[in-house]
């Protein structure tokens, strides 16, 4: 059973990749683009990322946005995401798009590791490329805003990064934009009966994360930025979304929440994979805005 899962994350992984070749939009005019570079040299093929810059910008620094890339951790690209960091900068921010390993290869505890390595080579370049150290913040989608939601809550809260075995960035991340948020691991569903060994390891229940696996643990929660989550009567994964925003509710963290009513248009993470929607458009729009306010 377990060869065969894994057969099955590779085979979603390989195909994935496939569409991603496929997929050609019109890129924005305006823009200066850098891919490829690496984060680091432990995992070059891995740990690259690329930089999105407006080819006009004022003279104060630009607000930075480092984006991490949805898939269910198992598969997913910064190749996709390209149009919509494209996006995202056309509305003048510095954007960092960032890759990182993927499980069966390793484990979540290594993708935590992977978006801390990047976070901190990013710090170094964030002078170079004229932005604002003052105003940083993430940008993830699906999978990639699980990881995002529990490495920026590890800088606050040291028993979940001394779990993890992670030594947190210190890159000050004012707040999240969550897109499509896979941030349940354990529940009774497709996801739940089939990653969280994988994730985890064998013997999570017993191992020292273990308090930690459920997203809603106030250590957590409390210890996270301002955060704007979007999703849409049509996403797959909206309870998820309707669920964690209830936990940052009940734990009185500065939220907004955007939902998209009835339109089949609007599946699961629309602004990431139709990034030019009018949709879209607006819920990009919506969480800049949000996010400049911090």
């Amino acid at each position: 059973m377990a060869n065969f899962l894994t057969n099955v994350f590779y085979k979603k992984r390989t195909d994935f990749n496939a569409q991603t070749k496929e997929r050609v939009l019109p890129f924005p005019d305006g823009i200066i683009e850098e891919t490829d570079l690496i984060y680091s040299q432990n995992q070059p093929e891995s740990h690259r990322f690329d930089i999105f810059t407006p080819q006009k910008t004022k003279d104060e620094p630009l607000p930075v946005i480092i984006n991490v890339h949805g898939g269910g951790m198992i598969m997913g690209n910064k190749e996709f995401n390209r149009y919509f960091c494209a996006q995202m900068c056309k509305m003048n921010f510095l954007i960092f798009n960032i890759e990182y390993r993927l499980v069966p290869d390793i484990q979540v505890y290594d993708q935590f590791a992977d978006i801390t390595a990047a976070m901190n080579h990013i710090e170094t370049l964030i002078p170079q490329y004229h932005g604002d150290k003052n105003h940083v913040y993430i940008v993830a989608d699906s999978g990639g805003a699980y990881l995002t939601t529990y490495t920026v809550a590890m800088q606050k809260c040291s028993a979940l990064a001394k779990a993890a075995n992670i030594v947190p960035s210190t890159l000050k991340i004012q707040a999240l934009g969550l897109i499509s948020g896979m941030f349940y691991t354990t529940k009774l569903d497709e996801i739940g009966l089939t990653m969280p060994k994988y994730l985890y390891g064998k013997k999570y229940k017993k191992s020292a994360f273990a308090p930690f696996i459920n997203p809603e643990h106030p250590n957590i929660v409390t210890s996270l930025p301002p955060c704007y989550l979007i999703t849409s009567e049509h996403d797959n994964l909206k309870h998820y979304t309707l669920n964690f925003e209830k936990a940052l509710t009940r734990h009185h963290v500065t939220h907004e929440l955007k939902y998209y009513p009835k339109n089949k248009k609007l599946t699961h993470a629309f602004s990431v994979f139709e990034p030019y929607m009018p949709e879209s458009i607006d819920a990009i729009s919506s969480m800049l805005e949000f996010l400049r306010k911090y």
